[in-house]
């Protein structure tokens, strides 16, 4: 069922709700809206592997939002400039790609505090704030927003208790792609050692009081995750899904083609 959108994305993870998502490349305000309104929880917009900017994350955030459910974006490094700008458009909920120590979490949360707790510019006029009419925005913006920082190397892994202790950060995406390819397993994301990697870690991030999350492409992999513990998990991505599709919907008249090419 999707998110009750007078919910933050961060009250329902609270709420103890498994949230179920789904990742989106295809930088389209229309795909966006379709797959939301399939039911998701959320809909995450990837900005490191996407062609995405600012005003295209805009567009597929209303979009998101029209459909009843939160806009999770991903950006495509640790860069505080990127995530003030990405606030002030009034996107709460941030993952921050290949965090591996407790510095680098502290880095990506102070650029969501203001001064004297962090660096965030203290603009009086943005989307983020009603455009100056949000008169609650400084005193409850930090319930609002949710940052995630992601999880994705062997290096990550070891100090992944101390980058979820650091105040501030809300929960840990452990990213199995890249963590396969780190642990010598490239392109074996289910491999036996990365699997109980990521469980190791998920049961760190929960014994310090954060929220794990997990990328699956298996929908029957998803329900694995939410039992070892996981709080939100994505289950397949728009690209994916559609030339998966396209594949499939072509196979049955391969012979035509290899016959007219013949």
């Amino acid at each position: 069922m999707a998110s009750e959108m007078n919910a933050s994305f961060k009250s329902r993870l609270r709420s103890g709700a498994p949230q179920i998502g789904i990742r989106s490349q295809l930088c389209s305000a229309l795909a966006a809206e379709a797959m939301a309104s399939c039911g998701y929880d959320y809909v995450y917009l990837d900005m490191e592997h996407a062609p995405n900017d600012l005003m295209s994350i805009l567009h597929q955030a209303n979009a998101i939002a029209a459909a009843s459910s939160h806009t999770v974006v991903r950006l495509p490094g640790n860069d505080g400039l990127l995530m003030q700008r990405l606030l002030d458009l009034g996107i709460n909920n941030l993952v921050i790609p290949m965090v591996e120590s407790a510095n680098d979490a502290a880095r990506s949360v102070a650029a969501t505090r203001y001064p004297p707790k962090g660096n965030r510019s203290a603009a009086a006029v943005h989307r983020g704030n009603r455009y100056g009419l949000d008169a609650a925005y400084l005193s409850d913006v930090l319930e609002r927003i949710c940052l995630i920082v992601q999880i994705e190397s062997r290096a990550g892994l070891e100090h992944v208790s101390e980058i979820a202790a650091v105040d501030g950060v809300d929960g840990i995406l452990f990213g199995p792609a890249d963590l396969a390819a780190d642990l010598g397993h490239l392109g074996n994301a289910t491999h036996a050692e990365v699997v109980a990697a990521i469980g190791g870690g998920v049961e760190r991030v929960r014994a310090a009081g954060k929220f794990p999350g997990m990328s699956t492409a298996d929908p029957k992999l998803a329900r694995d995750w939410f039992a070892r513990g996981c709080c939100f998990v994505s289950i397949g991505a728009d690209l994916q899904l559609l030339t998966r599709s396209a594949h499939r919907h072509l196979e049955p008249l391969q012979d035509i083609r290899i016959a007219n090419k013949n």
